[in-house]
Protein backbone atom coordinates (compact mmCIF):
# COMPACT_ATOMS: atom_id res chain seq x y z
CA UNK A 1 0.00 0.00 0.00
CA UNK A 2 1.43 3.25 -0.90
CA UNK A 3 0.73 6.06 1.36
CA UNK A 4 2.29 9.61 0.18
CA UNK A 5 -0.37 10.83 -1.28
CA UNK A 6 -3.15 9.92 1.47
CA UNK A 7 -2.79 13.22 2.52
CA UNK A 8 -3.07 16.12 -0.34
CA UNK A 9 -0.68 18.32 0.83
CA UNK A 10 1.17 18.60 -2.30
CA UNK A 11 4.50 17.86 -1.13
CA UNK A 12 4.17 13.95 0.24
CA UNK A 13 5.32 14.35 3.51
CA UNK A 14 1.99 15.70 5.85
CA UNK A 15 3.55 19.28 6.21
CA UNK A 16 2.49 22.66 4.52
CA UNK A 17 4.45 24.27 1.34
CA UNK A 18 7.42 25.99 2.97
CA UNK A 19 9.37 28.01 0.79
CA UNK A 20 8.34 30.36 -1.72
CA UNK A 21 6.26 27.42 -3.01
CA UNK A 22 4.21 27.96 -0.09
CA UNK A 23 4.07 31.52 -0.14
CA UNK A 24 1.56 32.72 -1.82
CA UNK A 25 -1.17 30.64 -0.10
CA UNK A 26 0.26 30.74 3.39
CA UNK A 27 -2.28 32.93 5.75
CA UNK A 28 -0.65 35.48 7.67
CA UNK A 29 0.18 34.81 11.61
CA UNK A 30 -1.93 36.75 14.00
CA UNK A 31 -0.82 40.01 14.97
CA UNK A 32 1.20 39.67 18.45
CA UNK A 33 -0.60 40.25 21.55
CA UNK A 34 0.57 39.97 25.14
CA UNK A 35 -1.32 38.32 27.69
CA UNK A 36 -3.42 39.52 29.70
CA UNK A 37 -2.59 40.40 33.50
CA UNK A 38 -3.02 37.24 35.72
CA UNK A 39 -1.76 34.31 36.87
CA UNK A 40 -0.66 31.44 34.85
CA UNK A 41 0.00 28.40 35.45
CA UNK A 42 3.03 27.55 32.89
CA UNK A 43 5.71 24.77 31.96
CA UNK A 44 9.60 25.88 30.96
CA UNK A 45 10.08 25.30 27.19
CA UNK A 46 13.77 26.37 27.28
CA UNK A 47 16.28 28.30 29.24
CA UNK A 48 19.17 29.37 27.35
CA UNK A 49 22.43 31.92 27.41
CA UNK A 50 21.10 35.17 25.16
CA UNK A 51 22.69 38.51 25.05
CA UNK A 52 21.21 41.90 25.89
CA UNK A 53 20.91 44.53 22.63
CA UNK A 54 23.29 46.64 24.45
CA UNK A 55 25.64 42.73 23.91
CA UNK A 56 25.96 42.12 27.67
CA UNK A 57 25.36 38.17 28.92
CA UNK A 58 22.14 37.71 29.73
CA UNK A 59 19.97 34.29 30.27
CA UNK A 60 16.19 33.87 28.99
CA UNK A 61 13.65 31.63 29.76
CA UNK A 62 10.42 31.02 27.70
CA UNK A 63 7.32 29.66 29.74
CA UNK A 64 4.26 27.98 27.73
CA UNK A 65 0.60 28.58 29.62
CA UNK A 66 -0.35 25.48 29.95
CA UNK A 67 -4.19 26.11 31.30
CA UNK A 68 -7.33 28.66 30.73
CA UNK A 69 -8.14 30.01 27.71
CA UNK A 70 -4.43 31.53 26.77
CA UNK A 71 -3.18 27.84 26.27
CA UNK A 72 -0.92 27.82 24.43
CA UNK A 73 1.14 31.25 24.19
CA UNK A 74 4.17 32.07 25.58
CA UNK A 75 5.97 34.56 27.44
CA UNK A 76 9.58 35.22 27.99
CA UNK A 77 11.55 36.75 30.27
CA UNK A 78 15.15 37.75 30.29
CA UNK A 79 17.35 38.22 33.31
CA UNK A 80 21.07 40.04 33.59
CA UNK A 81 23.94 40.03 35.00
CA UNK A 82 24.86 44.05 36.37
CA UNK A 83 26.10 44.09 39.16
CA UNK A 84 22.90 45.31 40.24
CA UNK A 85 20.83 42.50 38.70
CA UNK A 86 23.04 39.31 39.41
CA UNK A 87 21.81 38.76 42.96
CA UNK A 88 18.28 38.75 41.85
CA UNK A 89 19.07 36.75 38.57
CA UNK A 90 20.42 34.31 41.24
CA UNK A 91 17.29 34.81 43.45
CA UNK A 92 15.25 34.30 40.34
CA UNK A 93 17.04 31.14 38.91
CA UNK A 94 18.23 29.11 41.97
CA UNK A 95 14.91 27.45 42.40
CA UNK A 96 15.66 26.05 39.13
CA UNK A 97 18.91 24.23 40.09
CA UNK A 98 20.53 27.06 37.85
CA UNK A 99 23.89 27.89 40.69
CA UNK A 100 26.65 27.55 38.40
CA UNK A 101 27.80 29.20 34.99
CA UNK A 102 28.25 25.63 33.74
CA UNK A 103 24.82 24.63 34.58
CA UNK A 104 23.27 27.92 32.89
CA UNK A 105 25.64 26.82 29.62
CA UNK A 106 23.72 23.26 29.38
CA UNK A 107 20.71 22.77 28.02
CA UNK A 108 18.03 23.42 29.95
CA UNK A 109 15.47 22.01 30.65
CA UNK A 110 17.17 18.85 30.87
CA UNK A 111 15.54 16.28 28.86
CA UNK A 112 12.87 13.93 30.48
CA UNK A 113 11.78 16.95 32.72
CA UNK A 114 9.35 19.27 33.07
CA UNK A 115 9.03 22.50 35.17
CA UNK A 116 5.86 23.57 36.29
CA UNK A 117 5.45 27.30 37.06
CA UNK A 118 2.84 29.87 38.24
CA UNK A 119 3.71 32.79 36.91
CA UNK A 120 2.02 36.47 37.94
CA UNK A 121 2.13 38.46 35.06
CA UNK A 122 1.47 42.36 33.99
CA UNK A 123 1.43 44.78 31.12
CA UNK A 124 4.25 47.56 30.17
CA UNK A 125 4.31 49.75 28.15
CA UNK A 126 7.79 51.01 26.61
CA UNK A 127 8.99 54.26 25.42
CA UNK A 128 7.89 53.67 22.33
CA UNK A 129 4.45 52.74 23.48
CA UNK A 130 4.55 48.96 22.74
CA UNK A 131 2.77 46.56 25.42
CA UNK A 132 4.87 44.36 26.76
CA UNK A 133 3.93 41.22 29.75
CA UNK A 134 6.29 41.66 32.73
CA UNK A 135 6.63 38.70 34.79
CA UNK A 136 6.41 40.07 38.87
CA UNK A 137 6.58 36.44 40.03
CA UNK A 138 7.63 33.28 39.36
CA UNK A 139 7.23 30.44 41.51
CA UNK A 140 8.28 26.98 41.00
CA UNK A 141 5.59 24.35 41.70
CA UNK A 142 6.60 20.98 40.71
CA UNK A 143 9.46 19.26 38.73
CA UNK A 144 7.89 16.45 36.63
CA UNK A 145 10.75 13.38 35.89
CA UNK A 146 9.54 11.35 33.20
CA UNK A 147 9.53 7.78 33.14
CA UNK A 148 11.27 7.94 30.37
CA UNK A 149 14.12 10.08 31.31
CA UNK A 150 16.40 7.29 31.87
CA UNK A 151 16.00 5.95 28.22
CA UNK A 152 16.68 9.70 26.99
CA UNK A 153 19.70 10.48 29.41
CA UNK A 154 23.41 9.66 28.65
CA UNK A 155 25.03 6.85 30.61
CA UNK A 156 26.75 3.64 30.87
CA UNK A 157 27.01 1.59 27.56
CA UNK A 158 25.14 -1.66 27.17
CA UNK A 159 26.99 -3.99 28.88
CA UNK A 160 28.55 -1.68 31.47
CA UNK A 161 31.52 -0.14 31.96
CA UNK A 162 34.60 -1.46 30.05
Amino acid sequence: MNLTNAFNDGNGNGKPPSGFGGFDDAKPAPEYKPLPPGIYMTRVQRGEVCSTKAGADAYRMKFEVTEGPQAGQTVIRTWTFSEKAIAYTRRDLEPFGLITTAKLLSPFPEPGREYVVRLAVALQRGDDGIERNDIKKIELVRVVDSPAAAFMLPGQGEGGPK
